[in-house]
C-alpha cells in the first residue's frame, strides 16, 4: 500500500517537473560583430626559438577582421549582478558539457585565440607540432597550471571555479605564444566566429545581461546595436529574449577600440 502511494507521489512530482519544464520558454540569440572604420593590422610576433620550425616572424592572429569587417573572437557571457543567481540551463547543455573543450598549440601559436569552457568542464590540451610546449594557464580564482606537452602529446585539466576575466594561456618556452580561456559557470556564451557570426542556443525568455569583451580591446565600452549607441564600462549590454529566433544584426564597434 505504501509503496503504491508512493509511486503515485513520484509520479506527479515528476508529472509537475515535466509540466515546468514543458511551460518554461526559449529564445536563441545570434548576430554578427563588425567594425566600423579602418583596422591596421598589428605588427608581427617575433620568434626567438626554434625559428627553423616556427620561423622568424608570424602574423599576429589576436585581431582577425575580414575584408567585410567581420570581427572574429568577440566574446559575450552572461552576465549576473551582485546576488543574483544565473537561470537554469537548457536541457540540452547537459550533453554538451560532458564534451571536452580542445585547445592546441599549432604552429607555434595557440588555437582557438578564444576557448569557451564551463567550470567543471575537462579541457583537452594538444601538442600538434614536433617540437615541446607547455600550457601555462593563470588565473585569479583557481589554481595555476603549467604542464609540459612534448611534441605530438596531449594533458587534459579541469578548473572548478568561475573566473571573472579570461584566464591567459602561454608558452614560457616560446613567449609569443598565448591566447585566453573564458571560464564561466553558465554555458550562455559565444564567440564570434571568421564571418564575425554568433549563436547562443536556447535561453530563458526574459531580459538577460551579456558582457561584451574581445583580446584587443578588453571590455568594449562602447558599441552600437540596432543603430543605437550602448555604453558601459564594463561592456554590459541587456538583451531582452523572446521565444523563437532573436537576430540582433550587427554589433558595430569603431575601430579606434582595436588598436
Amino acid at each position: 500500500m505504501r509503496t503504491a502511494k508512493f509511486a503515485v507521489l513520484l509520479l506527479g512530482v515528476l508529472g509537475f517537473m515535466s509540466q515546468n519544464a514543458f511551460a518554461q520558454q526559449w529564445g536563441t540569440v545570434k548576430g554578427r560583430f563588425v567594425v566600423n572604420g579602418e583596422v591596421k593590422a598589428l605588427a608581427p610576433l617575433q620568434v626567438g626559438q626554434n625559428q627553423g620550425f616556427c620561423g622568424r616572424q608570424i602574423p599576429n592572429p589576436v585581431l582577425k577582421v575580414d575584408k567585410d569587417g567581420n570581427l572574429q573572437d568577440a566574446a559575450l557571457w552572461l552576465f549576473l549582478d551582485r546576488g543574483a543567481k544565473a537561470p537554469q540551463p537548457h536541457p540540452m547543455y547537459e550533453e554538451k558539457l560532458k564534451e571536452k573543450v580542445v585547445v592546441e598549440n599549432k604552429n607555434c601559436l595557440y588555437e582557438p585565440q578564444v576557448a569557451l569552457v564551463c567550470t567543471g568542464q575537462e579541457i583537452e590540451l594538444k601538442n600538434l607540432d614536433p617540437i615541446p610546449h607547455n600550457f601555462k594557464i593563470d588565473g585569479f580564482n583557481n589554481p595555476g597550471i603549467n604542464l609540459l606537452v612534448p611534441a605530438g602529446g596531449v594533458a587534459n585539466h579541469t578548473f572548478k571555479q568561475e573566473e571573472k576575466s579570461p584566464m591567459l594561456a602561454s608558452c614560457s618556452i616560446h613567449n609569443w605564444m598565448n591566447s585566453r580561456i573564458v571560464m564561466r559557470d553558465s554555458p550562455y556564451m559565444a564567440v564570434s566566429g571568421p564571418a564575425g557570426t554568433f549563436t547562443i542556443e536556447n535561453l530563458p525568455v526574459g531580459k538577460h545581461q551579456f558582457q561584451v569583451w574581445h583580446p584587443v580591446s578588453n571590455y568594449v565600452k562602447e558599441m552600437k546595436i540596432d543603430g543605437k549607441t550602448v555604453k558601459d564600462r564594463k561592456g554590459i549590454i541587456e538583451i531582452d529574449v523572446k521565444q523563437g529566433d532573436n537576430d540582433l544584426g550587427d554589433i558595430v564597434i569603431d575601430s579606434k577600440l582595436l588598436k
